[in-house]
């Protein structure tokens, strides 16, 4: 159920990441990075919401390409409003909204 509420502050929901692949990866290392919306600030949920709706997140058909030789693979799951979906894209992401939307998810999930 999508009415465009892109504007409004998502106050419920959560950003999830995995990154699987690249230079120097270690299976065992790999761990989901889950972003609870409640521990981020409204201008970043609300940053994730939009770049979202820019890039079709929930829409969107994946592009099914395979990763070339050392590159990433990212498990990009997001819950908002209600809404939820897992997306899985390659390096590299040919989808410059979709590449800023896993670029911001990344950066807030460091951080946390």
């Amino acid at each position: 159920m999508d009415n465009g509420e892109a504007s409004s502050d998502p106050s419920t929901g959560e950003a999830r990441m995995t990154i699987e692949g690249g230079l120097a990866y270690f299976p065992g290392l790999a761990q989901q990075r889950v972003l609870s919306f409640d521990r981020l600030t409204a201008p970043e949920r609300q940053e994730i919401a939009t770049l979202a709706e820019d890039a079709h997140f929930f829409d969107c058909t994946p592009d099914g390409r395979r990763p070339g030789p050392d590159a990433r693979t990212y498990t990009l799951g997001l819950t908002i409003n209600g809404r939820s979906r897992d997306l899985c894209v390659a390096e590299p992401i040919s989808d410059p909204s979709l590449a800023r939307l896993v670029t911001t998810v990344r950066r807030l999930a460091s951080q946390g």
